[in-house]
Formats: C-alpha cells, sequence, structure tokens
C-alpha cells in the first residue's frame, strides 16, 4: 500500500499524545492534510501540538470558538473532502461538522458502544476485560455515538497497563484509519448504527477516584494500579504522606490476623504484604511522597517498615 495515491483533502484534529502517532503516521503515508489544529489556546498541549504541526509542515489552525464564523470560513477556504480526529476534548459543533463534505471520521480506541468517553483504557483492565478494540466511526455532536465504519479486537493482556494499551491501540487505531481513507477514497464508506441500550463507559477520572480502597480485594487493587500506570498512578497515605503505588502482586491468602484493612500483615525477605477484603496486595515499585521512588526492598529498608503499621 506504500505507492497509494491519496488525492482527497484532510483536516486533521488531534490532542496529544494520540495526535502525534496519527499525524506523522498519515504524513508518511502520503496523506493530502490541508490544515490541522487542536487543543484550545489555554490548554497545556496547545504549544507543544503547534509546535509538532508546524514542524511537519502542516498547516495549523488557530481559533479560540469552534462556532466563530471567522474560524468555520476559513475551515471551508480549505476545501477538505473529509476531516479525520485523533482525540479531542470538545465536543464538534453541528456548523464545523456540516463544514465538511465527507463528515468527521473518528478513532475511538474500544469497541463501540461499550466505554464511550476520554478514558476507555483503564475501565477496561480495572473491568477485567479480556478483550476490547478500536472503532472508526463518524463524529455526531454528541461524543462517540456516530455510525461504526469499521472495528477490530485486540486481546488486553494479563499483565497490561494503561500504558502499553494506549500505545498499542494508537498503532491500530491509525493502521485503522489509513485504511478508512483508502477506502475513501475509493467510494462512500460503510455505515452501521450502534446499538442501543447501556454499556459499560470510559470516564476521565476525578482526583478523587486515584486513590487504592483496602476494602476491595487484592486482585481488584491490583488490576487498578495497572489501569492508572503511567498516566495518573494509584495513590495512598502512609505515615502522612501521600504515596504511589506504580506496580504490586496481588495473592490469594488472607490475612490472619483481625487488623483493619489497608495494615502490613507480614514483611519477608524483600517484600511486605498489606490486608485487603480478599487476599493481600504486595507493593513492587513506590514514591514516597516527593522523596523517593524505590522498589519495596529499599522501601522496607529506607523507612525501616513495621508490621502492623497501616496504609490508607
Amino acid at each position: 500500500m506504500s505507492d497509494f495515491k491519496f488525492r482527497k483533502r484532510v483536516l486533521f484534529i488531534g490532542i496529544p499524545d494520540m495526535a502525534y502517532v496519527c499525524l506523522d503516521g498519515l504524513k508518511a503515508a502520503g496523506v493530502n492534510i490541508v490544515g490541522a489544529f487542536g487543543a484550545k489556546k489555554d490548554h497545556n498541549t496547545y504549544e507543544s501540538f503547534k509546535y509538532f504541526a508546524n514542524s511537519r509542515n502542516v498547516n495549523f489552525i488557530e481559533y479560540d470558538n469552534l462556532k466563530d464564523e471567522e474560524f468555520i470560513a476559513k475551515i471551508k477556504e480549505l476545501k477538505p473532502d473529509v476531516a479525520v480526529v485523533c482525540s479531542f476534548n470538545y465536543k464538534i459543533p453541528k456548523v464545523l461538522l456540516d463544514a465538511v463534505p465527507g463528515g468527521f471520521i473518528n478513532i475511538h480506541p474500544s469497541l463501540l458502544p461499550k466505554y464511550r468517553g476520554g478514558n476507555p483504557y483503564s475501565p477496561v483492565i480495572m473491568n477485567d476485560e479480556k478483550v476490547t478494540g478500536v472503532t472508526i466511526h463518524f463524529m455526531e455532536e454528541n461524543f462517540d455515538t456516530g455510525d461504526i465504519i469499521s472495528q477490530k479486537q485486540t486481546l488486553v493482556t494479563p499483565k497490561e497497563t494503561m500504558g502499553t494499551l494506549f500505545n498499542r491501540l494508537n498503532l491500530l487505531g491509525l493502521e485503522m484509519l489509513l485504511q478508512a481513507l483508502r477506502d475513501f477514497e475509493k467510494g462512500n464508506l460503510p455505515r452501521q448504527k450502534q446499538p442501543k441500550g447501556e454499556f459499560p463507559v470510559g470516564n476521565l477520572l476525578s482526583d478523587a477516584e486515584l486513590f487504592i480502597d483496602f476494602n476491595k480485594s487484592a486482585s481488584e487493587i491490583e488490576r487498578f494500579i495497572r489501569a492508572l500506570n503511567p498516566f495518573f498512578n494509584a495513590s495512598t497515605m502512609f505515615r502522612n504522606t501521600f504515596v504511589k503505588i506504580f506496580s504490586a502482586d496481588a495473592t490469594d491468602f488472607d490475612a490472619v490476623s483481625q487488623s483493619p484493612v489497608g495494615t502490613i500483615e507480614k514483611i519477608k525477605d524483600d517484600k511486605f504484604f498489606i490486608k485487603t477484603s480478599s487476599g493481600l496486595i504486595s507493593p513492587k515499585v513506590l514514591q514516597f511522597g516527593s522523596f523517593f521512588v524505590s522498589d519495596s526492598k529499599d522501601f522496607i529498608k529506607i523507612l525501616n517498615l513495621k508490621e502492623g503499621e497501616k496504609f490508607g
């Protein structure tokens, strides 16, 4: 497919990091990108993405309001045949959707209608899903509800983290988007309505939702830790100091003491074990406040850890 000739005019929209992967991939494949824009000017990725687009000789478009008449006119002047979206935090208004004849094609890293929302990665791992995937779909004014163009599945590995899933789905999404653009060059794309009903969601997590609940089972907590690594990180408290846990092992062994959940049940060799509602969780890599990041061996040694001390 490397000699495929793209002639259609494509408008690119995206927010890093997915936008970096997609824009580079589309450029390398020879897609005719006539303009690109990212987040609003007050977003922390605005300057970096502007620099990135300019460094790739892509026409970067600035805006203050997606409904602004001058902005819409500028988009129409580019005469795009189709728009592609690779991660975007804002709803695209109808006036902008209508400005591009071929519509807006979005990459969503889940098997829609499951896990609509801004973070479809973490809940897939938390919920112990065995399969996830990518959906290419047309956009509507509401998030992730438009007609499906294509879907592909991928297995969720036993030690999957948010980071590994993010990277793999980005690359799969780029591959699928390129195929959709090739098909668009040849004619109309397929459209399939999404099923109606209640489905699990993939909403962004609040700060309060990043804390470990030791009332859950060890296996649930272990998945929770992986589901936040490396973009958010699971947190708890120890000795009145914030602690982040980057990785951990879960065991099926139940605590023998009557101590509350969150208590260090035992310290053995270079590991320590925290009591949960079912089983023990053994942190492997931790950060103690802003003081140090260490493995469990050094955490035990530096803090002179004692059985009976409590997390949470």
